[in-house]
């Protein structure tokens, strides 16, 4: 996971922050020490928040050599991802200070209807920070590509989720289980085989299987493509709730 650490801008500092830039530089490093994570810093510390246009930034960014979008989440410590959320579009992590709170209040109000998370990360080891980080992105996530296709989220609710599932052709998901959820499969369109425990099932348009939870499946693809209609069941339904058996991509 790729995660890009955005400082305060200079009017955003106070002579009591909490959050200085020799901190954030230090949550860079750990970061950057934990297998599977790499993170950068884009330093703001020097501007004016109220003059950060988009051109601003991207300057910035090209005078950094900092690419946005191969970033898959912001931890900021600025409100600039929110004054300019078209420019930042991943999903955002913040840790503000409590007078930063006050000043931008108005801003505030708005923050909970967009695609972050508050973050208290003085209170997280480093391992339940990568954790913390690594649950959110993954669980809110409406789209997503696989080796073996793509799945998009049709309807998310809180018991009960629909996807939209494309297998492409000689493609094969993992084997694999789910502990709180089950599913039912319905093949929308192409052909396939469906694996439920030790059976092998011939799938094609129209038909229907069911799935209990820690029942191990997987669906495969010859010369055609596979469309699923998806419907989860459960009392958690986050993409983290997966224990792969077997996988020819090697995930497991």
């Amino acid at each position: 996971m790729k995660i890009l650490f955005v400082t305060q801008a200079a009017n955003e500092l106070t002579d009591a922050s909490k959050f200085t830039l020799d901190l954030i530089r230090k949550f860079v490093s750990d970061i950057n020490s934990r297998e599977g994570f790499y993170a950068e810093l884009l330093d703001i510390s020097a501007l004016d928040i109220k003059n950060l246009s988009i051109r601003n930034i991207e300057k910035l960014c090209a005078e950094t050599k900092t690419d946005i979008n191969s970033f898959d989440a912001l931890h900021t410590f600025s409100f600039l991802p929110f004054v300019n959320r078209v420019f930042f579009r991943q999903f955002v992590f913040y840790s503000f200070d409590f007078d930063s709170k006050s000043k931008y209040a108005g801003l505030i109000e708005n923050i909970n209807g967009l695609n972050c998370s508050e973050c208290d990360i003085l209170n997280f080891s480093l391992p339940e920070l990568c954790d913390f980080y690594t649950h959110r992105v993954i669980n809110t996530k409406s789209f997503d590509t696989r080796p073996w296709g793509w799945w998009k989220t049709l309807v998310n609710a809180d018991d009960y989720k629909i996807k939209h599932i494309f297998v492409a052709p000689h493609q094969k998901l993992s084997l694999q289980t789910h502990e709180f959820r089950s599913e039912t499969w319905m093949i929308a369109e192409g052909s396939g085989f469906v694996v439920i425990g030790n059976r092998r099932f011939k799938a094609e348009k129209g038909l229907v299987f069911t799935i209990q939870k820690h029942e191990k499946h997987r669906a495969e693809t010859e010369d055609s493509s596979m469309t699923i209609v998806e419907l989860q069941l459960g009392s958690y339904l986050g993409e983290d709730d997966v224990k792969r058996i077997e996988d020819i991509y090697g995930r497991v």
